[in-house]
């Protein structure tokens, strides 16, 4: 039987039923029959008479506080697992459980009091004291209490097991990042998991690579692959930084300060409640957490669901900001709060473009300078859908306002920074620190409006440059770099370097130029030497198969390494489930590779099992 896939987060409020409908169909058969047994002996106890004239009496208490039981236990249910799966309570659930109890208990106990006042009624000449004010009698009275009893302590049960496994190790110094590839693969892990108990992936820590799981992360000892620290809770980690493709979700689902000492994590349901956990890479220790709940109202500030369920996170090296909240990454101590007019989230700002009716804020750069935060951002360009809510607009012209992370009111507005080319990612690429922007600006925006009822503005090319947010903000000196006449940046969460693209020709693999943050240099595909991190970003994983492994293929076609299967099984056949890909981190260079595997000659195509391969290759 093959696993649906997770469902996407809901907002607060909403709630689904659980992935196995068999189960609930079954356990709500079998609540409604046991509610039924237990009403109908409460009243045919309770009940005088002989048992013929029983049961018709007790027809009206079974409709009534039957359904109203099964509904409390499918939404008690259904809270418990929403609880269990972002590790807090989830109130909406849990007061529906008590409300719909509290009806069916109250059905019960009414029918069972109406029937006492008729018999009070019939037996007596005069209306007594009992008949004019009856007392719910002893079973309604326990099941009352026993219903409150049971809220009260469930309530209180998710905050006894939710709790933090970690293992920490004494931080070790950082080795360089390999340059090249080694001779062969110098060892690779095997990790099995379920459909629903991904691996998110592979990210490049302080002193080696470090897994994502979906419950937390663990460092990776970069000689063998083995696991140093670790860090896991039962919940699955909350998406707090890109809305991306799965074979890239490590990206989505943690962020790393630009010297990568420190990772985010996140646990909840935004904007309900998220823990943030921030952990030491360099030997997994806990720099402490923080609960934020959101404080913007969907309706006026928000105006896409995605953006609606998940958190504008930032970070440099010296803070996390959570929406409006700074935080210091030292100990998470408030250091100050953004006002709403420079607030990662809030309200659309006024285009700064009379020309384009496309324009729209962009998300920020989840990691941002050394010294930098990237505060609001508005990106515009050609429109050819004006009436499509902007999904259709080609941006190609974003400014960003910064601001050193010591002082939110030294803003400085950069103007020209070039999106990527992809139209929902962020503004615009930052690695090391650094993005791009057109070295002309005027120039380069007249020539955008002229393409706009020409031509397809991938097809132009302009200068372009690398600068340093560092430098746009007054921390650093470091001057800007000429890449030479480009398009636009290539979205790419596992690159070392900022790559970007030439125009593109027919029958051609489009033309990269990268740029190396650490070094300055700059170089082209055609001209990349065979080592450096520019290189190694030009490589590309082929997708696996059972009899081929998987082949680094760069930019001219040859096969820089074959990557062999680790011990395939003869009766097995083994597919990639996501696209592979490499991460330089220091000390290893590692190939990440998804597959699912099918059973041999089984025409069914739901698979038996999953595999992560992490490939140690540099």
């Amino acid at each position: 039987m093959t696993t649906p896939p997770p469902h996407p987060p809901l907002p607060n409020g909403a709630f689904r039923l659980h992935d196995s409908y068999l189960n609930d169909i079954l356990w709500f058969a079998f609540i409604v029959l046991a509610s039924t047994c237990l009403v109908w002996l409460l009243l045919f106890f309770d009940t005088p008479g002989p048992p013929p004239k029983r049961t018709r009496p007790a027809i009206p208490s079974l409709l009534a506080a039957s359904p109203a039981i099964a509904a409390s236990f499918l939404f008690a249910r259904l809270w418990w697992h929403e609880s269990q799966r972002i590790q807090a309570t989830y109130p909406v659930l849990a007061q529906l459980a008590v409300t719909a109890a509290g009806i069916g208990i109250a059905a019960g106990s009414d029918i069972g009091l109406r029937r006492a006042m008729s018999r009070a009624a019939k037996t007596a000449k005069t209306p007594t004291r009992t008949a004019r004010s009856p007392r719910m009698t002893g079973a309604p009275t326990r099941a009352a209490a026993a219903t409150l009893a049971a809220a009260a302590v469930a309530l209180s049960v998710p905050s006894a097991v939710f709790v933090a496994t970690s293992v920490q190790v004494t931080a070790a110094e950082p080795e360089p990042i390999p340059e090249t590839l080694s001779d062969g693969v110098r060892w690779q892990r095997v990790i099995d998991h379920d459909y629903d108990d991904d691996i998110a992936g592979v990210i490049a820590g302080a002193v080696g690579p470090i897994l994502i799981t979906d419950h937390g992360a663990m460092g990776l000892d970069s000689s063998t692959g083995e696991t140093t620290w670790s860090y896991s809770r039962p919940a699955r980690l909350h998406e707090i930084a890109h809305d991306c493709s799965p074979s890239t979700q490590a990206h989505c689902d943690t962020v790393l300060s630009p010297d990568g000492t420190h990772l985010v994590i996140g646990y909840g349901h935004y904007p309900l409640e998220i823990v943030f956990v921030v952990l030491n890479t360099t030997n997994g220790e806990v720099v402490f957490e923080h609960t934020y709940k959101s404080k913007f109202d969907r309706d006026e500030d928000i105006d896409e669901l995605w953006e609606y369920n998940h958190p504008v996170v930032q970070v440099t090296d010296h803070v996390l900001v959570v929406e409006q909240e700074v935080l210091s990454l030292t100990d998470g101590s408030l250091l100050d709060t953004m006002p709403d007019a420079q607030a990662l989230r809030g309200d659309v700002p006024k285009c700064p473009a009379d020309d384009s009716v496309g324009c729209r804020r962009r998300r920020p750069p989840a990691s941002a300078g050394h010294s930098t935060l990237v505060l609001k951002t508005v990106c515009w360009g050609r429109d050819d859908y004006p009436d499509n809510d902007f999904n259709d607009v080609d941006y190609t012209w974003c400014e960003m306002g910064v601001a050193p992370d010591s002082d939110l009111t030294a803003v400085t507005t950069v103007r020209a920074v070039v999106p990527s080319d992809e139209a929902d990612s962020d503004v615009g690429p930052v690695v090391g620190g650094w993005t791009v922007r057109y070295a002309d600006p005027d120039a380069a925006y007249e020539e955008l409006i002229r393409s706009n009822q020409s031509e397809d503005p991938d097809s132009l090319s302009f200068p372009l440059e690398a600068v340093s947010l560092d430098a746009m903000a007054g921390f650093t000196d470091a001057e800007p770099v000429a890449l030479g006449d480009l398009n636009r940046p290539e979205r790419n969460e596992t690159a070392h370097t900022l790559t970007i693209l030439g125009t593109p020709e027919p029958y051609k693999l489009t033309a990269r130029t990268h740029f190396d943050p650490v070094t300055k240099q700059v170089y082209a595909d055609a001209d990349a030497p065979f080592v450096g991190p520019g290189y190694l970003d030009s490589l590309r994983p082929s997708e696996s198969r059972t009899d081929d492994g998987t082949d680094l293929v760069g930019t001219d076609g040859t096969i820089a390494m074959h990557v062999n299967y680790p011990d395939p099984q003869p009766n097995l056949e083994y597919q990639t489930r996501f696209s592979p890909y490499l991460v330089q981190a220091p000390g290893a260079v590692v190939v990440v590779d998804t597959r699912q595997i099918h059973q041999r000659g089984n025409y069914d195509p739901t698979p038996i099992g999953y595999e992560t391969v992490i490939y140690g290759v540099g």
